[in-house]
């Protein structure tokens, strides 16, 4: 009984969803845009933090010794530093790797390769890399190091702060977010109102039918059933529609991404693949739960004798 009642309640919303073809679009382009905005919401989030990763992860401290400074010295004082609070670690990066190093940087550049050439020996000194476990620690750990004298020994201290630009980058996703929060919103409004009167234009087309099976004794959940069902193919149509549309796109905005990180190993396409089930299971139950939601507020009147 059951079974032969479930089967009538999937054939009815298939029958409805396909019979008025044109009005199923209309709802499930408005839930494609629905989707849209919470899948802004959750890139923008991740693409924040890829970035912000990104810029701590160059955030350091180097300390750029003369070309004679002897190795038991430098080694010296990276011990010397390495006992510093909020250290975490000390690179130590030979004067020989360090001319490779700038060579790799500038192959491109012929004319830094051939004045190079004309120098006589390695102009370059050995370098220490310091490492903070946190931001903030870098102005305490600076002046730690500049109380140790050792400008006799270092020609240069280099440290690049990026906390201001990190502070634009997590200020402009804030901007990104509350205008996509936003968004979120009005389309959720505009879909529950579209499902509504979706719902409600399917009810007056069958509502004779509906009115034979309250005079029958179906149950409330039975007549409901086949509007559930429908509002549930909304959703899912929607989330796969833009789901493929995606992917697609992926050809194009993958690349473009890639380029802003730079030599950051991050990959969009391969995070949204690793991530697909939660990110469109959380998007699917959100859109089911709007349109059930305007599904019972639609038959709510009809219902009732």
């Amino acid at each position: 009984m059951f079974l032969l009642s479930l089967t009538r309640i999937l054939k009815f919303a298939f029958q409805s969803f396909f019979r008025n073809i044109w009005l199923s679009l209309v709802t499930v382009t408005i839930i494609l845009l629905t989707i849209l905005s919470l899948t802004t919401l959750v890139l923008v989030n991740v693409i924040t933090d890829q970035a912000v990763a990104a810029l701590k992860e160059k955030i350091d401290i180097s300390i750029y010794f003369e070309p004679q400074a002897k190795e038991e010295q430098v080694t010296l004082i990276r011990d010397q530093i390495a006992k510093m609070q909020y250290v975490v670690a000390v690179d130590y990066v030979s004067a020989q790797a360090a001319l490779e190093k700038f060579k790799e940087t500038h192959a491109r550049e012929e004319l830094i390769l051939e004045a190079l050439q004309e120098v006589e020996g390695n102009p370059l000194g050995p370098v220490l890399i310091v490492k903070a476990a946190d931001l903030n620690h870098y102005p305490l750990i600076l002046k730690n190091i500049q109380d140790f004298k050792i400008q006799e020994f270092a020609k240069e201290i280099d440290y690049d702060d990026h906390q201001l630009i990190i502070q634009k980058i997590e200020a402009a996703s804030q901007k990104i977010k509350q205008i996509g929060l936003i968004l979120s919103i009005i389309f959720s409004l505009i879909s529950l109102l579209v499902v509504f009167n979706t719902i409600r234009v399917g009810i007056y087309v069958h509502g004779d039918e509906i009115g034979i099976m309250k005079l029958v004794g179906a149950s409330n959940w039975f007549i409901r059933g086949p509007f559930l069902v429908e509002s549930i193919l909304y959703a899912l149509f929607g989330c796969l529609l833009f789901w493929i549309i995606l992917f697609a796109l992926l050809t194009f905005i993958n690349p473009a991404i890639s380029a802003f990180f730079g030599d950051i190993n991050f990959n969009l396409g391969q995070y949204l693949l690793q991530n697909f089930f939660f990110i469109f299971g959380f998007e699917f139950l959100v859109i089911t739960i709007l349109n059930i939601i305007s599904t019972f507020v639609a038959m709510g009147r009809h219902l009732r004798v």
